[in-house]
């Protein structure tokens, strides 16, 4: 993904997924006498066209790990996810990144990926601190809903997809303290990943 003047931004992940937060972001400041900062995280080449909304998350709430696909058309579908305040964590292929305000994440289509809030206590390196609730705004490819898998491997083709049939319980995000996520996860700022630590 580029800016309109062909500047990479955020952090591409091997798994094809991005993580956009601060420089990079196409910031602006359109008035003079007002102190209003616009961000406008869609420097994309893909066309969003599906399902747009929000979600607030506590970490009661864990999402069951899924991929987005159109089997009609058998085809796999991108989603953008901004974190608007609080702080979220996010599992993309297996690997868990704790999720700053203001941060764009770019899930590629067919990269299992499942979300809850960060749970409390968790320090980001800029000082914010978790507390175990976030609100995500979301935003699909294409029209679709959510497809279960117990995989962390990436679809590359929708017939490659298999369907899971157990508890969604197996594949929810897993219920992690503070100093789980401290242990297991990394949060991205700008082009870098970073560690969390305790408040």
């Amino acid at each position: 993904m580029t800016t309109d003047h062909g500047k990479d931004v955020g952090l591409l992940l091997p798994n094809g997924c991005r993580i956009t937060h601060g420089p990079g972001a196409n910031i602006k400041r359109p008035f003079t006498d007002m102190d209003l900062t616009m961000h406008e995280l869609s420097p994309s080449n893909i066309s969003f066209s599906g399902q747009f909304g929000f979600i607030e998350f506590t970490t009661e709430i864990r999402l069951p790990r899924h991929i987005h696909m159109d089997l009609a058309r058998s085809r796999l579908i991108a989603e953008r996810i901004l974190v608007l305040n609080g702080i979220g964590i996010v599992e993309l292929a297996g690997e868990l990144f704790v999720v700053a305000p203001g941060t764009l994440v770019d899930a590629k289509g067919g990269v299992p990926h499942t979300w809850s809030a960060c749970p409390a206590g968790v320090k980001l390196p800029d000082g914010t601190v978790s507390e175990g609730k976030f609100t995500m705004v979301y935003e699909y490819e294409d029209v679709t809903t959510f497809y279960p898998t117990a995989s962390t491997g990436i679809v590359l083709d929708p017939k490659g997809y298999q369907a899971f049939e157990g508890s969604f319980d197996e594949i929810r995000f897993p219920k992690l303290t503070a100093e789980d996520v401290v242990e297991r996860a990394e949060v991205v700022l700008g082009k870098y990943r970073e560690e969390v630590v305790l408040a």
